[in-house]
């Protein structure tokens, strides 16, 4: 439940307690390490690109409608009221931070696609290892240990919030952490599947 709040709330309120200076900088940094690792600038461009056009255009439309509806900051640009000044440039920065939070989940849906096979592959080993240490297992008349599944089904529900967070907002987590998120999932899976409890 608590995963689920987190996730929830991060995007929403990540935009007014992160400037959209920081956000900026947090993406340069994503971007310039998906050129050293996947290389393919031109590609990981255009993949960009057409991703924000078809995808996401729409949203960023609604944030500019939002922030042009609601900012009066010139209002209170020459009246003095630095309080009211501030307020009036909230929705300015939000839509700003907003669009930057939206630029960088494109951005890290173009480098999953780029790494989708290698991220699956060692999933899908883990499955097959798993089913077959179950069945070792069986036949050897080892039972399953239900400890053992559950602290490997909670690591994985943590794990999948995670990479979803990573996915949504741009927190600074450098891109090496999903591989790494992907062979330790593997782990518990293939140790979920082989204690999976038999009632």
């Amino acid at each position: 439940m608590i995963w689920l709040v987190i996730v929830f709330f991060t995007p929403l309120f990540l935009p007014y307690v992160m400037s959209p200076k920081a956000m900026s900088g947090f993406i340069r940094q994503d971007y310039k390490a998906a050129v050293d690792i996947l290389g393919g600038k031109k590609d990981i461009n255009s993949s960009l690109v057409n991703l924000y056009q078809s995808n996401m255009k729409a949203v960023a439309a609604f944030v500019n409608e939002f922030r042009d509806t609601h900012d009066d900051s010139d209002e209170f640009r020459f009246s003095g009221d630095g309080i009211g000044e501030t307020l009036a440039d909230l929705p300015g920065q939000w839509a700003d931070a907003v669009k930057l939070e939206i630029y960088s989940m494109a951005l890290r849906l173009v480098i999953l696609s780029k790494w989708l096979f290698w991220l699956v592959m060692p999933l899908l080993m883990a499955v097959i290892a798993g089913i077959y240490e179950r069945k070792l297992k069986a036949e050897t008349f080892s039972p399953a240990l239900p400890p053992v599944y559950n602290t490997a089904i909670h690591a994985l529900i943590a794990m999948s919030f995670l990479f979803i967070l990573w996915l949504l907002c741009p927190l600074p987590m450098p891109l090496a952490i999903i591989p790494a998120l992907s062979v330790v999932a593997s782990v518990f899976i293939s140790l979920g599947i082989t204690h999976y409890p038999n009632y």
